[in-house]
């Protein structure tokens, strides 16, 4: 089987950016809100395959030839495609946000399906019984908050506040249910306290904080920045979310990939539904003791982001004229995207020159190629069973 090109769907939120996927596709728009490029074979957005016979979903496709493409993972995924790669492009925040762990989701989405809750429901949390571990990588400079900062820091930041309405204590897990269950006075006056600090501070979170105000009135998601970890990745760095991690994407564009799963419990900064009981059985409340991630280099031109996820493997390859890269021994899918430049992509199957805005499915089957040109490549794989 040889290579095929993808048509991919945009998914469209009011969040989203107006001109960083419409300049990577190569298409003119200036007032829709283009925020994610989905490539995948999830069923809400799978993406299309450019073939000779006429085009065809890549989930039909791996349903009818699962060796073919996954190779020696098709039996370890139940003949599916493990992740969703998607390019991410914020003007505003997403919510703050957490994925159960795979006995939550599988426990979750069963009691949610027991009760009879519509997929569909505006109080559902779980879509599917999988969970979302996730990687985002910077293409443009990107601000995220990941992971709870140390007690001790959260309760030093609270005390900037100068604020009597609210006591942190000693525990996370006591602190952030008390805060999302302050009484709607406590919650504006907590809320004003802040704003009257953070507009004399110039801090990123105090300018972090007014930026939240400005969106989103009375919500406890305003205070994220003095009990998230807050980041801000220049391009090529990346940030690991492992399960149950509260996390929020503030802005910026970026390459995500994630297990292929769509379970989200929410915690602030959106007018969707929060159940605060369900969120505080999943998060950990553990402070994070995480950092950026840089890429690992492979080989000539080729570069992998480490992780421990066991649905997905991200990389980034780089050619120009000193350096082309060079794939052999191959077992396993890939889907490929190219965000600047071209590049000939060459096989025993044929030669098919990719440009910025081009994805490319490269089944297991091809067991070798080789990339020249000049191009920035990412590409999403399946680590190598017991990798990790």
């Amino acid at each position: 089987m040889k290579p095929y090109k993808l048509i991919n769907q945009v998914q469209k939120y009011s969040w989203g950016s107006v001109d960083y996927i419409p300049n990577l596709l190569g298409v003119n728009q200036s007032e829709e809100h283009w925020a994610e490029l989905w490539m995948g074979d999830h069923p809400r957005a799978p993406s299309s395959v450019i073939m000779d016979s006429g085009n065809i979903s890549l989930g039909q496709l791996i349903t009818r030839q699962p060796n073919e493409i996954l190779g020696k993972d098709s039996n370890r995924f139940g003949n599916h495609l493990p992740f969703l790669f998607k390019v991410l492009s914020a003007e505003s925040p997403l919510s703050i946000q957490a994925h159960p762990d795979k006995a939550q989701a599988e426990s979750g989405f069963l009691d949610e399906n027991s009760r009879s809750v519509p997929l569909d429901a505006f109080e559902r949390n779980y879509k599917d019984s999988n969970h979302k571990p996730e990687i985002i990588c910077a293409l443009t400079p990107f601000t995220a908050m990941c992971g709870f900062r140390d007690i001790d820091e959260i309760k030093s930041n609270f005390l900037k506040l100068q604020s009597s309405i609210f006591n942190v204590g000693n525990s996370i897990k006591i602190f952030f249910g008390s805060l999302l269950s302050l009484e709607v006075s406590k919650l504006n006056k907590l809320i004003k306290d802040t704003l009257i600090w953070a507009e004399s501070d110039n801090s990123p979170e105090a300018e972090l904080i007014q930026k939240f105000a400005a969106l989103y009135k009375n919500d406890p998601g305003i205070l994220a920045p003095l009990f998230l970890n807050v980041y801000v990745l220049s391009p090529g760095e990346a940030l690991y979310q492992g399960p149950r991690e509260l996390h929020a994407y503030v802005e910026g564009t970026g390459i995500e990939l994630m297990a292929n799963s769509d379970n989200v419990l929410r915690g602030g900064l959106t007018p969707k539904h929060i159940n605060l009981n369900k969120l505080l059985k999943v998060l950990n409340f553990k402070a994070a003791q995480k950092g950026v991630l840089k890429p690992v280099k492979k080989g000539p031109g080729q570069f992998e982001y480490i992780t421990p996820s066991d649905e997905f493997s991200l990389g980034y390859l780089k050619v120009n004229k000193t350096t082309s890269v060079a794939k052999d021994k191959r077992k396993s899918i890939e889907i490929l995207i190219c965000i600047s430049g071209k590049a000939d992509f060459i096989s025993k199957e044929g030669t098919i020159e990719i440009k910025k805005g081009d994805s490319l499915l490269v089944p297991a089957s091809v067991d070798s190629y080789t990339i020249a040109g000049t191009a920035e490549i990412y590409t999403a794989g399946i680590p190598g069973k017991g990798k990790k």
